[in-house]
C-alpha cells in the first residue's frame, strides 16, 4: 500500500459507519481535555497574575501543563524570576 493510503482498519471503520446509515461526517462531541487553550484568556490570566504556574494554569484549562507552557511560548512569554515575562532578544542575539 501506498504511504497516503487508508489503513484496513480505517477503511473497515468507514464502512461500518455508512453501514449503519450514519453519514454524519463532522466530529461528534467527546469527553476528556479540550484540544484548545483560549489564547486571550490564558493571556489575561498572566496578565493579572505573572507568578501563575504552568500546574495551575493547566488546572484552569484542564489540559497538561507541557501545553500551557507552548501556548505561553507563542505568546512569547518566558519564565523568569518566579513569574511570566515578554520573552526580548538583544539586538545581537536578533542577528543570529
Amino acid at each position: 500500500m501506498g504511504k497516503d493510503a487508508l489503513s484496513i482498519r480505517t477503511a473497515q471503520h468507514w464502512f461500518n459507519w455508512f453501514k449503519n446509515d450514519n453519514f454524519e461526517l463532522d466530529d461528534l462531541p467527546r469527553t476528556g481535555r479540550p484540544l484548545k487553550v483560549d489564547m486571550n484568556v490564558l493571556k489575561q490570566l498572566i496578565e493579572e497574575d505573572p507568578r501563575l504556574t504552568t500546574w495551575c494554569l493547566a488546572e484552569r484549562f484542564w489540559c497538561s501543563h507541557t501545553t500551557v507552557e507552548t501556548h505561553l511560548g507563542e505568546l512569547d512569554k518566558t519564565w523568569k524570576y518566579g513569574v511570566w515575562i515578554p520573552h526580548e532578544l538583544s539586538p545581537l542575539q536578533l542577528q543570529h
